[in-house]
């Protein structure tokens, strides 16, 4: 057994325990002192954009959603019971979340700490279900699906995102669609709980003031026995690349318009946590509260404070996309795209600028460490090459105008935009 290394970040003062199981499974073990609430999050790398796939070879295609529909179907114990109701009695809160890379089970609690992450690592490693319980669960997802149809800000939003990576994975709902949840099978499902939800693909992380030696020992002695895949598999690699649609629109009844715009963009890197704090901090300098073009937009009633925005950077996609309610949506966009190609940008660009930025960032990475909830998110999307998300502050803080210029150039030569505008009816 590989024995647990520690990682303390003084500036900071946090510390990280790492190892790997003998079953191949990563462990990080976060002690938070002082902390009555403890959290356990066990993510598995296979998300929404892993329905392509190849086993010894042979390429695999199951259809889009099948990776949140397998995070439904494991909350259903072999009777047909929701296993919420055993970390209810333990007074724990669990829930699952999937994204486009990863699905994440996680539960906190005060007490019975032990039991709740013993019952985590149980229902996460088998999968029983049958063609009756299958079919009653696509009905409630199809549910969910229509539910969001009738949501503006989802709505223009997956809109955007379907305008720039079109007849592609990521331009599809996590949930997928209707068609695509209507052809998912049993055994689809048992086969890609077999392949992914191996230990060596899976990563736990616990947060807490714990006995360190204690909980890796409970940790040891009580791993599920994950159902382990003799297969080799291997998840597509290339990035996701596709034509972008142009303006595309959409009626609804609303009271004001709603505008996304959406910027697909190549790697600067391969550090993926860099270029991700590099796209933060150009779009917050360009477009943040604190913009001067901000300020006179907002100042000119074009925006409101609806006006937010989302990154998005991994080995196979980059993307950001702004949204915003706004009476202007064609006049916005068309603003947007000045700013982004015109040279008076570059004054935004400077030292002090930077600093003002990297400081409310820094602040805002300083404040995720307090919320249990947050860093288990956080500390697993950033956990890669090495590096976890207690690295974050100093990747920051090391960033210069000059490298951000030097980004930003490469950012504007390889940048594709497209709009989707939800139009009041």
């Amino acid at each position: 057994m590989a024995a647990l290394k520690k990682r303390y970040y003084p500036k900071i003062a946090e510390e990280v325990y790492l190892a790997t199981l003998d079953n191949g499974m990563s462990l990080s073990i976060i002690k938070k002192k002082g902390f009555i609430e403890k959290a356990a999050f066990l993510s598995t790398n296979f998300g929404a954009l892993d329905n392509r796939f190849y086993i010894d070879g042979k390429l695999q295609t199951y259809p889009a959603g099948i990776a949140h529909f397998l995070e439904h179907k494991l909350f259903e114990d072999d009777q047909g019971r929701d296993v919420t109701l055993d970390f209810v009695k333990l007074g724990a809160d669990v829930n699952a979340f999937t994204t486009l890379d990863r699905t994440t089970y996680y539960f906190s609690t005060i007490d019975h700490f032990e039991e709740s992450l013993e019952l985590l690592l149980k229902f996460t490693s088998e999968f029983t279900s049958s063609e009756d319980t299958v079919n009653h669960e696509k009905r409630i997802i199809e549910q969910e699906i229509n539910m969001y149809q009738d949501d503006p800000d989802y709505r223009v939003y997956l809109g955007c995102l379907q305008s720039l990576y079109p007849n592609t994975i990521l331009g599809q709902d996590i949930a997928g669609s209707i068609d695509s949840i209507k052809k998912i099978t049993t055994k689809d499902l048992k086969n890609n709980f077999d392949y992914f939800y191996r230990p060596e693909n899976c990563h736990l992380v616990l947060i807490g003031n714990f006995d360190i030696e204690q909980i890796y020992r409970f940790v040891k002695e009580t791993r599920s026995e994950f159902t382990i895949s003799h297969k080799t598999v291997e998840k597509e690699k290339q990035p996701i690349e596709e034509n972008i649609q142009k303006l595309d629109s959409l009626q609804m009844d609303i009271s004001i318009s709603k505008l996304a715009i959406g910027f697909k963009n190549v790697h600067f890197s391969d550090n993926y946590m860099r270029e991700s704090i590099s796209v933060q901090l150009l779009f917050n300098l360009l477009f943040g509260w604190t913009s001067p073009y901000y300020k006179n937009w907002y100042a000119e009633g074009k925006i409101d404070e609806s006006m937010s925005i989302e990154y998005e950077v991994s080995s196979r996609y980059s993307f950001v996309i702004m949204t915003m309610d706004t009476a202007e949506p064609i006049r916005m966009s068309s603003l947007i795209r000045q700013v982004m190609t015109s040279a008076d940008k570059q004054r935004l660009l400077t030292e002090e600028a930077l600093d003002l930025q990297k400081k409310a960032l820094y602040g805002e990475f300083l404040r995720s460490l307090d919320n249990i909830q947050n860093l288990g998110s956080q500390y697993l999307a950033y956990s890669d090459d090495g590096k976890t998300y207690f690295d974050f502050g100093q990747e920051l803080m090391s960033i210069t105008s000059k490298d951000l210029k030097d980004f930003f150039n490469h950012y504007l030569s390889n940048l594709v935009i497209t709009d989707f505008v939800v139009f009041p009816k």
